[in-house]
Protein backbone atom coordinates (compact mmCIF):
# COMPACT_ATOMS: atom_id res chain seq x y z
CA UNK A 1 0.00 0.00 0.00
CA UNK A 2 1.46 3.32 -1.04
CA UNK A 3 0.62 6.46 0.91
CA UNK A 4 -0.09 9.56 -1.12
CA UNK A 5 2.70 12.15 -0.98
CA UNK A 6 0.39 15.10 -1.55
CA UNK A 7 -0.60 16.70 1.74
CA UNK A 8 -3.43 19.13 2.16
CA UNK A 9 -2.13 22.50 3.31
CA UNK A 10 -3.95 24.45 5.94
CA UNK A 11 -5.04 27.85 4.90
CA UNK A 12 -3.10 30.71 6.45
CA UNK A 13 -6.36 32.35 7.45
CA UNK A 14 -7.40 29.38 9.63
CA UNK A 15 -3.98 29.21 11.27
CA UNK A 16 -3.99 32.95 11.97
CA UNK A 17 -7.51 32.74 13.35
CA UNK A 18 -6.98 29.73 15.62
CA UNK A 19 -3.44 30.38 16.87
CA UNK A 20 -4.42 33.05 19.48
CA UNK A 21 -7.04 30.68 20.87
CA UNK A 22 -4.51 27.84 21.18
CA UNK A 23 -1.97 30.16 22.78
CA UNK A 24 -4.54 31.40 25.34
CA UNK A 25 -5.62 27.84 26.21
CA UNK A 26 -1.98 26.79 26.59
CA UNK A 27 -1.19 29.73 28.90
CA UNK A 28 -4.27 29.14 31.07
CA UNK A 29 -3.57 25.40 31.32
CA UNK A 30 0.09 25.91 32.15
CA UNK A 31 -0.82 28.54 34.78
CA UNK A 32 -3.31 26.22 36.47
CA UNK A 33 -0.77 23.39 36.43
CA UNK A 34 1.90 25.64 37.96
CA UNK A 35 -0.50 26.94 40.64
CA UNK A 36 -1.55 23.38 41.49
CA UNK A 37 2.08 22.27 41.89
CA UNK A 38 3.02 25.18 44.15
CA UNK A 39 -0.01 24.69 46.41
CA UNK A 40 0.99 21.18 47.45
CA UNK A 41 3.16 20.68 50.51
CA UNK A 42 6.74 19.70 49.69
CA UNK A 43 6.88 16.78 52.13
CA UNK A 44 3.93 14.48 52.15
CA UNK A 45 2.93 13.19 55.55
CA UNK A 46 1.75 9.60 55.73
CA UNK A 47 -1.97 9.38 56.26
CA UNK A 48 -3.38 7.65 59.29
CA UNK A 49 -5.10 4.38 58.43
CA UNK A 50 -8.86 4.55 58.61
CA UNK A 51 -10.37 1.97 60.93
CA UNK A 52 -13.71 0.84 59.62
CA UNK A 53 -16.29 -0.57 61.93
CA UNK A 54 -17.75 -3.84 60.73
CA UNK A 55 -21.14 -3.08 59.32
CA UNK A 56 -24.07 -4.99 60.65
CA UNK A 57 -26.18 -6.47 57.92
CA UNK A 58 -29.43 -4.72 57.23
CA UNK A 59 -32.39 -6.82 58.14
CA UNK A 60 -34.30 -6.62 54.91
CA UNK A 61 -36.71 -9.35 54.04
CA UNK A 62 -37.82 -9.86 50.48
CA UNK A 63 -41.14 -11.51 49.84
CA UNK A 64 -43.03 -12.33 46.66
CA UNK A 65 -46.60 -11.18 46.45
CA UNK A 66 -48.56 -13.51 44.17
CA UNK A 67 -50.85 -11.86 41.68
CA UNK A 68 -54.50 -12.67 41.98
CA UNK A 69 -55.80 -14.91 39.28
CA UNK A 70 -58.49 -13.50 37.08
CA UNK A 71 -61.82 -15.05 37.88
CA UNK A 72 -64.18 -15.81 35.07
CA UNK A 73 -67.71 -14.85 35.97
CA UNK A 74 -70.34 -17.12 34.45
CA UNK A 75 -73.88 -15.87 34.49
Amino acid sequence: MIKPTIRKKRSKFKVALLSPIFIAVFIVGWSLYFIGQSGQPKSKQPQKPVIKKPEQPNEIELIVIPQEEKQILIH
